[in-house]
C-alpha cells in the first residue's frame, strides 16, 4: 500500500513538472590538453543562452551546471593564458545528465598579449600529434548521419578520401588501400577486427560493429601520415575510446531494434570517490526471430561491453575495461542436384567466431608538467570453420576445416611531457606477445584428401617504439617530428619510419599543412606460416617475408569561410614498396580481399601508387541545420610478380558524398525533437578480374584470369541513404525512434562473378541489397 501511494504522489508530480520546461545537468572536468592536470578556475559558458548559464571549475577542474534547458548547445571553456575551446552540437535531454570533459591547449604568448577567440574546431582530432589527414567523429554523428547505423566504419564512408564496398559490409577503402590495411585501436591498444564476421567476406570488415554506441566517446579517425604513434597500418586508423560511467548518478538505456536487443547501465561505485562503472550487452534480434526468416543465412551475434573506472588521490587512476563477441552462421547444402547452377549450391558450412579483450588502464600524473598513461591487454581471437561439398554421388566430404586460435598479451606506456608551451613531447612503447594456433585443411580444386595449408602452434614478439614532438615556432608556424619502429620476431625485421609534419596558420582563418610519414605493416600471421609439400618435404616458404612499406606525403589547405562553415583540400601522394607478390604473377597484397585457402609463396617485389584530392566542405550544425560534401578523385596503380602495372582492384577513380540534415523542436516546450537525415553518394566501378574459361570449365567453378586482371571494371554506382529519428523528452526519461536505411532506392552492386556450369557460362552475381534498421530506445 505504501509503494501504490508513492506511485500515486510520483505520477502527479510528474503532470506538475511537465508543465514546465525540462531540463538537465551538464558537468565534466577541464583539463590541460598536454599534461592532463586539471585548470583551476576555468570558465564554462553555454553559448547562445539568456541569460548566459555556465560555471567555474573546482579545485580539481570539476564543473557543473545544472538546469539546463533540453535542447542542442555549443558549449565554450576558457582559462587565462590558453586557447578558448568550442564542444560544438552537445545534446542535452532530459533523460541522461550530460558528462562533458574539455581539454585546453596553452597559448604560445609573444610580446603582444593576443586575443583568441573560441572558434568551432568539430573536426580536429583529440590527438594534439595529428597534422593532417585526422579528425574526430561523435557517438551521436553515428546516428545522426544517414548511412552510419551507430557504426563507426560506415559513419566514416561520409569522410572525404573513404569508398565503401557493399552495402550489407562494413569495410571500408581509404584512399585507395585494401580494408586489411586498417589499425582498430581501443583505449589506446590494437584489438583485432572489431566487427561481428570479421574478415569472412572482406579482409578488414565485417557485417556490423561490435563497439556499441551506448559505450563509445569522441574518437578519432586518419586516413595517412599518421602521427607516430601509430603503427602496423599501411591505409587509415581508427583510435577509439570508451567513455567513463556517470560518478554520480544510476543510468540506463534499453534498445530494441533490427541490428539487436541492448541494455545498458552505468552508475557510481563509490560516490565519495568519483568511481564508477559503464555496461552493455546486445544481442542479434535476428537469432531471436529465425524461426519467422525464410532464410538459411541467419547471423547469430551478441556483444559485451564494459569499463570500470576508479580514481585515486595519490596513485592516479585506473580503469578496467573489456569487451567480447560470439558469431554464429550456418548454410546447408542444397540436396536436390538438379537443381545446383553453380559450385555454391552443393556446399554447407557451420562457422563460429569469438572475439574478446580485457584491459587494465593507468593514468599518473607527474606534477603539473607530465602525465604517464600506461596499459595491460589481453585479446583473445578464434575462428573455427567447417565446410562440406556434396560429390557427384551425393555425399557430403570435408572441403574446408579451419581452428585457428591468436592472441596478444600487450603492454604499452608513453610518457608526455611538456617541457613548456612551445614544446611537448610524447615518447612510448608497446611490446606484444603474439601467441598463435593455426590449423587449417582444405581440399584445393576440390580434390581430396585434404592439403594442409597451416598447422603452427607457437608465440612470437613485435616490439613498437616512438618518440614525437610538438613544437611551436611563434603563433603561426606548428612542427611535429617524431619517429616509429617496429622489429618482428617471426622474420626478425626491424623498420625505423620518420615522421613529419608542419602547420602554418596563414591567417586567422587559413591554414596550410605538410604531413609526411613513412609506415610499415605486417601480413596476417597465418601468411608467415603457410605449408607447402614438394616432394613430401614440407616447408613454410614465409618464414622471411618482410614488412608491407609505404611512404605518404600530405599537402593541406582549409578555409574557414564562416564561423561555423569551412573548406578543407587535401592532395597526397602515397608510394608503396617491398609490398609481398606472387613471383611471375599479376597477384599483389595490395589488392588481397579475402582467401581463406591461401598458401602461396610469396616475396616482397611488389609496388604501388595511390594519387588523389580530396575535398571537404562542411557546415557545422547551427539553425537546426547542417550539410557535409565531400569529394574525392584518385588513381591506384599496382606492380605485381609479373612486373607489369595495373590499377589495384580498390581503383574506383572518384567517390563524391552529400549529406543534409535538420532537427524539428515539436512541443510547446521544445521537448520533442524529429531529425531527417539524407546522404547521397555516388562513386566509380571498382576494376574486376575476367575469367579464364578454360580452367573455369575444368574445375566447374569461377576461375580468373591473371594474364588480365583487373581489366574489367564494375558499373558506376549512386546509393541514398536516409535517417529519421524522433525523440520525445519526458520529465524522467526520453524515448527515441530511429528508422535508417542504407541504399534506401535498392540499387544494384555487382558484387563478383560466377559461373553457371548447367549453362556454361560466366555471369554477373548483382544484388540489390537494403539494409534497414528500425529501432526503439528509452533512456532513464
Amino acid at each position: 500500500m505504501k509503494q501504490l501511494r508513492i506511485a500515486l504522489v510520483t505520477l502527479i508530480l510528474s503532470n506538475i513538472v511537465w508543465s514546465q520546461p525540462l531540463t538537465q545537468t551538464l558537468k565534466g572536468r577541464v583539463v590541460d590538453l598536454d599534461t592532463q592536470a586539471p585548470l583551476i578556475g576555468a570558465t564554462v559558458i553555454i553559448r547562445d543562452t539568456d541569460p548566459v548559464r555556465g560555471a567555474t571549475t573546482n579545485p580539481d577542474g570539476f564543473y557543473w551546471v545544472a538546469s539546463v534547458p533540453i535542447g542542442r548547445y555549443d558549449i565554450q571553456a576558457n582559462y587565462m593564458g590558453f586557447e578558448p575551446n568550442v564542444i560544438p552540437e552537445i545534446v542535452i535531454s532530459s533523460a541522461k545528465e550530460v558528462v562533458l570533459n574539455i581539454q585546453l591547449k596553452e597559448m604560445v604568448l609573444e610580446a603582444e598579449q593576443v586575443v583568441v577567440e573560441g572558434n568551432i574546431q568539430k573536426e580536429k582530432p583529440q590527438n594534439s600529434m595529428a597534422v593532417v589527414s585526422g579528425r574526430s567523429f561523435t557517438v551521436e554523428e553515428a546516428r545522426r548521419y544517414a548511412g552510419g547505423i551507430d557504426d563507426p566504419a560506415r559513419l566514416a564512408s561520409s569522410f572525404a578520401g573513404v569508398t565503401v564496398g557493399a552495402p550489407q559490409d562494413n569495410a571500408i577503402v581509404v584512399r585507395g588501400n585494401s580494408p586489411k590495411g586498417l589499425l582498430w585501436q581501443i583505449e589506446g591498444v590494437k584489438v583485432p577486427n572489431p566487427n561481428h564476421f570479421p574478415d569472412i567476406n572482406v579482409a578488414g570488415g565485417g557485417f556490423v560493429s561490435i563497439l556499441s554506441s551506448q559505450v563509445l566517446s569522441n574518437s578519432d579517425f586518419y586516413t595517412g601520415a599518421f602521427p607516430a604513434e601509430y603503427g602496423n597500418a599501411l591505409a587509415g586508423v581508427f583510435d577509439v575510446s570508451i567513455r567513463e560511467g556517470n560518478s554520480e548518478k544510476r543510468e540506463y538505456t534499453l534498445q530494441a531494434g533490427v541490428l539487436g536487443l541492448d541494455i545498458a547501465a552505468e552508475g557510481p561505485l563509490s560516490i565519495s570517490k568519483g568511481a564508477s562503472f559503464l555496461f552493455n550487452y546486445r544481442y542479434s534480434t535476428m537469432a531471436v526471430i529465425a524461426d519467422l526468416i525464410p532464410s538459411e543465412q541467419i547471423p547469430k551475434y551478441s556483444d559485451l561491453a564494459f569499463k570500470i573506472t576508479i580514481p585515486t588521490s595519490k596513485y592516479g587512476k585506473f580503469a578496467l575495461w573489456g569487451l567480447g563477441a560470439k558469431d554464429l552462421n550456418e548454410e546447408y547444402e542444397e540436396a536436390d542436384s538438379s537443381l545446383w547452377k553453380t559450385a555454391w549450391d552443393r556446399v554447407a558450412y557451420d562457422l563460429k567466431i569469438d572475439m574478446g579483450a580485457l584491459g587494465l588502464s593507468h593514468k599518473y600524473l607527474l606534477g603539473r608538467k607530465a602525465y604517464l598513461r600506461s596499459s595491460l591487454v589481453q585479446t583473445q581471437f578464434q575462428s573455427r570453420m567447417h565446410m562440406k561439398r556434396l560429390d557427384d554421388s551425393l555425399i557430403l566430404q570435408d572441403n574446408l576445416i579451419l581452428n585457428d586460435r591468436s592472441g596478444s598479451m600487450t603492454f604499452t606506456s608513453f610518457l608526455n611531457t611538456k617541457f613548456n608551451a612551445r614544446h611537448t613531447n610524447r615518447t612510448g612503447l608497446t611490446v606484444n606477445r603474439l601467441a598463435y594456433s593455426f590449423h587449417q585443411q582444405a581440399a584445393l580444386n576440390n580434390l581430396l584428401p585434404l592439403t594442409s595449408l597451416v598447422d603452427e602452434q607457437d608465440a612470437s614478439y613485435l616490439l613498437q617504439v616512438y618518440s614525437q614532438s610538438r613544437m611551436n615556432i611563434g603563433q603561426e608556424l606548428v612542427l611535429n617530428v617524431g619517429f616509429h619502429s617496429q622489429t618482428f620476431e617471426v622474420t626478425t625485421e626491424t623498420s625505423f619510419e620518420p615522421r613529419l609534419g608542419l602547420t602554418w596558420n596563414v591567417s586567422p582563418i587559413q591554414t596550410l599543412s605538410v604531413g609526411y610519414g613513412n609506415h610499415s605493416q605486417l601480413e596476417e600471421l597465418r601468411v608467415y606460416f603457410v605449408e607447402q609439400n614438394i616432394d613430401g618435404e614440407v616447408t613454410q616458404p614465409n618464414q622471411d617475408l618482410g614488412l608491407s612499406r609505404s611512404h605518404h606525403l600530405v599537402l593541406g589547405y582549409e578555409h574557414r569561410l564562416t564561423h561555423n562553415l569551412r573548406l578543407k583540400v587535401e592532395p597526397y601522394l602515397q608510394k608503396a614498396y617491398n609490398v609481398p607478390v606472387i613471383p611471375d604473377s599479376s597477384f599483389s597484397m595490395l589488392n588481397f580481399k579475402q582467401d581463406l585457402t591461401f598458401n602461396s609463396t610469396l616475396e616482397n617485389e611488389g609496388t604501388g601508387t595511390n594519387l588523389g584530392i580530396d575535398v571537404t566542405l562542411e557546415r557545422f550544425l547551427e539553425n537546426n541545420m547542417y550539410f557535409l560534401i565531400t569529394a574525392s578523385f584518385f588513381d591506384s596503380k599496382y606492380v605485381g610478380g609479373d612486373d607489369l602495372e595495373r590499377s589495384t582492384g580498390y581503383a574506383s577513380g572518384y567517390v563524391v558524398n552529400g549529406l543534409w540534415g535538420k532537427e524539428y523542436y515539436l512541443g510547446k516546450t521544445r521537448e520533442n525533437v524529429l531529425g531527417a537525415n539524407i546522404k547521397l553518394s555516388a562513386a566509380g566501378g571498382t576494376p574486376l578480374s575476367p575469367a579464364n574459361l578454360d580452367r573455369t570449365r575444368e574445375l566447374q567453378q569461377f576461375v580468373t584470369d591473371e594474364s588480365n586482371a583487373f581489366e574489367e571494371r564494375a558499373p558506376n554506382q549512386v546509393f541514398l541513404d536516409i535517417s529519421l529519428i524522433y525523440t520525445k523528452n519526458k520529465p524522467a526519461y526520453s524515448s527515441t525512434w530511429a528508422l535508417q536505411l542504407k541504399n534506401a532506392l535498392g540499387a544494384k552492386s555487382l558484387y563478383y562473378y560466377d559461373y553457371d556450369y548447367v549453362k556454361d557460362e560466366v555471369f554477373a552475381v548483382e544484388e540489390a541489397i537494403v539494409v534497414p534498421s528500425l529501432s526503439y530506445k528509452i533512456e532513464f
